[in-house]
């Protein structure tokens, strides 16, 4: 039966290429165990996810000690908002005052030596002396010169603000610490609220220790979670819900990997705060669209065939079918979102794909 149908059914003699057409009647139809469904209007249905309120990279920072010392009074604590450059702190260390020191020792040196090179400069002008010693002492204050802003960029680079005077109460330094020379304030470094305050009063702690941490909390994000299937629906600009929040937010990156627990994750900028917090775990609904302008059909999965490199699908014409490029926007087991040039009315073969394969290649 299936060889006398492969020499009754006649294709046309173009090459076979997509958005071909071929006849076939109903019967052979039939025979051949074809049948059709009719294509839907992508919709849009939600997915619902897991998201944690997080802020984007580069909003979030560390104050950390900068020497060994400890803190002797905190201004600031968690809640709090602050400016950039607004007190949080007094921290005390040894080795700042150590630092200072070395500063201080280094531009007098360096203070020194500019005497000297002017001395020089005159006793050879006058022909005293020869210009090697001139050049000897010019080469001494550019020496003496790098080691001050060297030790000028340790200090800076502490970001610590200390007192030009001393006018403290005994017994709020460390003895052994000249008050105020080894004291300085420690500043945020932005604009934003504390989160946490890791070092009571008092306590030691080591060069490096964190000791606030800063959040700028004027843009919010959401850190979705979602199965790795979910998440192959989805695309920039997606829109993103969280209506018991009057929140919404839009999808900016979607990981192409997946973490510990087998999921990927979607990162979404927060365009409307409404009551949300940081660091909250809460269920979004993400939004995946379509964006092919009057192109967006839902078909079967299995309706969808490759020909000649290319997804296709078998639309039914009044003589038989016509071979349809398609392109798949997104896909799983059951249903496919495909852009093309198909109809409201359009019926695709839904079963007897292979059949209708066998019968385009043998008209080749």
């Amino acid at each position: 039966m299936w060889r006398i149908l492969l020499v009754a059914i006649t294709i046309n003699s173009q090459a076979a290429t997509p958005d071909r057409n071929f006849s076939l009647d109903p019967k052979q139809q039939s025979a051949l165990g074809v049948t059709l469904t009719t294509v839907q209007i992508a919709k849009s249905e939600p997915l619902q996810a897991s998201a944690t309120v997080t802020v984007p990279t580069g909003r979030e920072v560390a104050v950390t000690a900068p020497y060994p010392g400890q803190m002797v009074r905190i201004s600031a604590g968690i809640g709090d908002t602050v400016k950039a450059g607004a007190p949080l702190g007094q921290f005390v260390s040894p080795s700042a005052g150590d630092a200072r020191r070395l500063q201080q020792e280094a531009t007098i040196e360096s203070r020194l030596a500019q005497s000297v090179l002017d001395r020089e400069q005159a006793l050879f002008e006058d022909g005293l002396i020869p210009a090697a010693r001139v050049q000897a002492a010019r080469a001494k204050v550019e020496a003496a010169q790098a080691v001050v802003r060297a030790r000028e960029a340790e200090v800076n680079a502490s970001g610590m603000q200390f007192e030009s005077s001393v006018s403290r109460k005994r017994g709020e330094t460390p003895s052994g610490v000249a008050a105020g020379y080894a004291t300085g304030s420690l500043r945020a470094p932005i604009a934003g609220v504390i989160t946490e305050v890791f070092t009571p009063v008092g306590q030691r702690v080591d060069a490096g220790a964190v000791l606030f941490r800063l959040v700028d909390v004027s843009q919010l994000q959401l850190d979705i979670q979602l199965a790795p299937e979910k998440a192959a629906l989805l695309k920039v600009g997606d829109a993103v819900t969280l209506p018991q929040r009057q929140a919404n937010a839009v999808v900016t990156g979607i990981s192409q990997a997946v973490d510990s627990s087998q999921l990927a994750r979607v990162r979404a900028r927060i365009q409307s705060h409404g009551n949300l917090q940081l660091g909250e775990l809460l269920s979004v609904q993400v939004h995946p669209g379509v964006r092919k302008a009057g192109a967006g059909w839902t078909v079967p999965s299995r309706s969808l065939t490759q020909w000649q490199g290319m997804p296709v699908l078998f639309v039914a014409t009044s003589t038989g079918f016509s071979v349809k490029s398609v392109e798949v926007l997104s896909s799983n087991d059951d249903t496919s979102v495909v852009a093309g040039p198909l109809s409201a009315d359009s019926k695709v073969a839904l079963s007897g794909i292979a059949s209708l394969r066998a019968l385009l290649q043998s008209g080749r």
